[in-house]
């Protein structure tokens, strides 16, 4: 019996401190051998974790594209579409501290929770509707308080994708790396309509959604074969993913 069994069948079917363990115990099993003796990358996942829904291989895999990007000399921002309460943008932030470029960070955000999902996001998105909103000030909290990062090298807007995108386009400027995390159909189109064309050749898109909301991965999809654009996914985990935009 493996040491998860075993705290499954002591700590039973109920309670907080039996989800709080269990949840612990995921996140130490999913720490690759490579990173355990990676003291400054571990010290800042514990850091940003109560701030995202990402589990450690996804928040592993926008530190490392981040890390390749800086190693490339990858001109551009990194941005964030979907941000939650700021955990996966302080990764991306705190590696563009680390480079000394100057490189800044963007995060774009209702921090009202999800808009109303469409046809194409399919009966689960309308169970998860409403959800996943938390308030711009804990996204401050975490990143300018927590990690006292730069208030002019990340920058937050707050608002519908519809609204804050078409304006920040031409500001933002080139991208080296882009992260959605939008959920729905109509927010990742948005996204991409907007966004795409920012990302420098061999820049990363990450697809934090596309092995689980079907209208996410029908927005990619339609969005590269309308581009008649052949790139190869990477898998992360059962849900994200990401590809690296043709040179």
């Amino acid at each position: 019996m493996g040491i998860r069994d075993w705290l499954e069948r002591a700590l039973g079917d109920e309670g907080s401190l039996r989800r709080r363990l269990l949840s612990r115990l995921r996140w130490a099993t999913s720490i690759p051998p490579r990173d355990w003796f990676d003291a400054p990358k571990r010290a800042l996942f514990r850091t940003v974790r109560p701030f995202t829904m990402a589990g450690y291989r996804r928040l592993s895999n926008v530190y490392d594209l981040c890390r390749r990007a800086a190693a490339a000399n990858l001109p551009g921002a990194f941005v964030e579409c979907g941000a939650w309460k700021g955990g996966t943008a302080a990764v991306m932030a705190d590696v563009a501290r680390r480079e000394g470029r100057g490189r800044k960070t963007w995060l774009f955000d209702s921090f009202e929770g999800l808009p109303p999902p469409g046809e194409a996001d399919g009966p689960l998105a309308r169970r998860w509707a409403g959800r996943c909103a938390a308030p711009v000030e804990e996204a401050e909290r975490l990143l300018f308080g927590i990690l006292q990062l730069a208030r002019d090298r990340v920058i937050l807007r707050k608002g519908w994708f519809r609204d804050t995108l078409p304006a920040a386009r031409a500001e933002i400027g080139p991208v080296a790396v882009l992260r959605l995390d939008a959920d729905w159909y109509e927010s990742t189109r948005l996204c991409l309509e907007n966004l795409f064309d920012n990302v420098v050749p061999g820049g990363f898109v990450i697809l934090d959604d596309y092995g689980h909301w079907e209208g996410f991965r029908r927005a990619v999809d339609e969005f590269l074969a309308a581009r008649g654009l052949a790139v190869e996914i990477v898998s992360v985990d059962r849900s994200g993913a990401y590809f690296l935009k043709p040179r």
